[in-house]
Order: C-alpha cells, then sequence, then structure tokens
C-alpha cells in the first residue's frame, strides 16, 4: 500500500470527528461532522477542498461494532481505502496521554496510521450472510441469557412462589427457547443457503464436541476462514494460545493465556472441548494423561481443557484445509 494522506477518524454513537496527518503547517486540521451518509459525504468534501485525492488516502478508525457501519457503507460504496483496527493496539501506540478529547484523539489514529503504514491492512467488508449470522449470534445470547436469568430466579424462589407465579415463569423460560430455536433455524437456512458456507459449516460440525453455535462462531468470526492464515493465529484472538513470561535470569512466570481475548467464544468453545473429552476416546485419553502429569493441582483442570481447546481449533482449521470431514482415530 502506498498512501500519502492517513485521515484519521474517531468514532462515536451519533458523531465522528475526522484528522489529516501529515497536516499542514504542522497544525493538526480536525472536522466534527454526524455519523451519517450526509456527515461522510460532508467529510469527503472536506478532504478534497484540502487537495487530498480519495487514491491517495487511507481512513483508518477503531472497529467499534454498529457504530462503525456508516463508515463501512459509505467507503465500500465510493471506492475509498479503510483500514480498521484494535482499540487496544491504537491506544497503546499512543504513549502515556492525559485527558479525552475526540478530534485529539482522530488526530492520534492518524498518526498511528502513518506510523503503522506497511503494517496496515485494508478492511475487506464480509460478505452479508456472515453479517447476518453475527448479529443473529448476539440476539441468541440475548434469550440465552434471559432463560438463564429466569432458570436461576425459579431455582432460587421456587418454594416460596405461587402457582401463578411458577406458571408465569415457566411460560416466559419457554418462550425463551421457542425464539432460541427460531433463531437457530434462520442461521442454519443462512448457511444452507450459501454454498461456501455450508461446505466449511458441514467440515467443522464433523468435529467431535462441535456443535451448532462453535462451528457458526469459528466460520464468522474467521469470515470464513479468510481473515486468518494459521490455527494459532485464531486461537491468539480468542484467548487460548498460551504465551511465556519470562525476562533475564530473575523472571520466570507461569505460561498462561491473554486476558484479551473474546470472551464469549472462548467460552463456548470450552462446552466443547467438555463434549469432546466425553465423546472422543482419543482427546478423553489425551486429557486424562495431562491431568496425571498436571498432579491434578489447582489449575491443573483450566490448563489442560485449554490445550483441548487449542486441539479443536487444529482440528477445525485441518478439515477445511483438506476439504475432508473429521473421522475420529480410537488410538
Amino acid at each position: 500500500m502506498h498512501f500519502s494522506q492517513f485521515i484519521g477518524v474517531d468514532i462515536s454513537k451519533d458523531t465522528l470527528d475526522a484528522a489529516i496527518y501529515p497536516a499542514k503547517d504542522k497544525k493538526m486540521d480536525f472536522l466534527h461532522f454526524d455519523n451519517t451518509t450526509r456527515g461522510l459525504n460532508e467529510m469527503l468534501k472536506w478532504l478534497k477542498s484540502r487537495g487530498i485525492k480519495p487514491s491517495e488516502m487511507v481512513i483508518c478508525a477503531e472497529h467499534t461494532g454498529v457504530y462503525t457501519n456508516p463508515l463501512i457503507d459509505f467507503t465500500e460504496k465510493k471506492g475509498l481505502s479503510l483500514s480498521l483496527n484494535s482499540p487496544l493496539d491504537i491506544k497503546h501506540s499512543m504513549g502515556i496521554t492525559r485527558g479525552k478529547n475526540d478530534a485529539i484523539d482522530a488526530g492520534r489514529i492518524a498518526e498511528y496510521a502513518h506510523d503503522h503504514k506497511d503494517k496496515l491492512r485494508l478492511y475487506q467488508k464480509p460478505s452479508e450472510a456472515i453479517v447476518k449470522l453475527k448479529y443473529l449470534l448476539t440476539e441468541r445470547r440475548q434469550y440465552v441469557r434471559q432463560r438463564t436469568a429466569m432458570l436461576s430466579f425459579n431455582k432460587i424462589m421456587g418454594k416460596y412462589e405461587t402457582p401463578e407465579a411458577r406458571s408465569r415463569n415457566g411460560s416466559d423460560i419457554h418462550h425463551c427457547e421457542t425464539l432460541i430455536l427460531k433463531v437457530e433455524r434462520q442461521m442454519l437456512d443462512i448457511i444452507k443457503e450459501n454454498p461456501e458456507l455450508k461446505r466449511n459449516y458441514d467440515l467443522v460440525s464433523s468435529v467431535k464436541g462441535v456443535g451448532l453455535i462453535n462451528a457458526i462462531n469459528i466460520v464468522v468470526f474467521t469470515n470464513n476462514f479468510k481473515s486468518f492464515e494459521t490455527p494459532r493465529q485464531y486461537a491468539c484472538y480468542i484467548g487460548v494460545a498460551p504465551f511465556g513470561y519470562t525476562s533475564g535470569t530473575s523472571v520466570k512466570g507461569k505460561t498462561q493465556v491473554s486476558k484479551i481475548c473474546r470472551t464469549q467464544q472462548k467460552a463456548e468453545l470450552s462446552m466443547a472441548a467438555r463434549s469432546a473429552i466425553i465423546y472422543d476416546p482419543g482427546l478423553k485419553r489425551y486429557y486424562q494423561r495431562k491431568m496425571k502429569e498436571k498432579g491434578e493441582g489447582k489449575d491443573a483442570h483450566g490448563v489442560v481443557l485449554n490445550a483441548v481447546k487449542f486441539k479443536l481449533i487444529l482440528r477445525m482449521f485441518a478439515v477445511v484445509k483438506s476439504g475432508q470431514p473429521y473421522k475420529i482415530l480410537n488410538y
């Protein structure tokens, strides 16, 4: 990528702030505008008035979920280069900062883009099917949380409830379960309509322990296995890959996973690992052997379960690469 102008955009729910780097006369140029198509057109006119050509610039922003969607849609429609980056990466690159100001943050994002221009990756919008599946996963998660809360309430207060209250609570739980099933059917319908998604979904589902949600998770969060080149990269992304912690001769910390992770996907993969330990003979023996090696210590189960999760990721990537369903080896 060869860009001479770097546009930093700080995103919030209703407004955006943009800054240009390098700044003329060492004075940063800012613009505050609405987070709408009209506001983004205003930004484009502003950039052109500064003599900046679309082919010479890259827009850099933090990936902030749904608030980023107007910018994504606008840049795709206009054919503009866009790079979305981790908010944590940008924050750490700023060094020690004091206070917060959206305009200044936009300038820091623009400067980050300039300083990391050789490593910037242009954003590739996922397919419409992937986007729909991602939002359906979020919707399903809300219903699961509601059901869990009602089951917990029923367990605690059950013996004090009147028959009428018990009936209402049971009806609400049933309603949540019905909605969960409807969302799952809709996700399966979307997958069946898309041959590429269905191929990879069927392959990863063949791995013992990997059910509907974990199969859809890895398809969605790898952008159907296009966003990660290796299984370890994905394992790092969701917080399964272990990292060492040593320095010199005096600092020798434990090898452990990072707390910077996709906690929901990691938790759901834990369920798959527990299932695999039960139903996959090879993984069951692997788990038992590792537990003996760890000596049944306090953290042994978590460490070994994490190793099983990593094995599942390796298997899911392997079956997609080979194009062959997973076969259990009874070794």
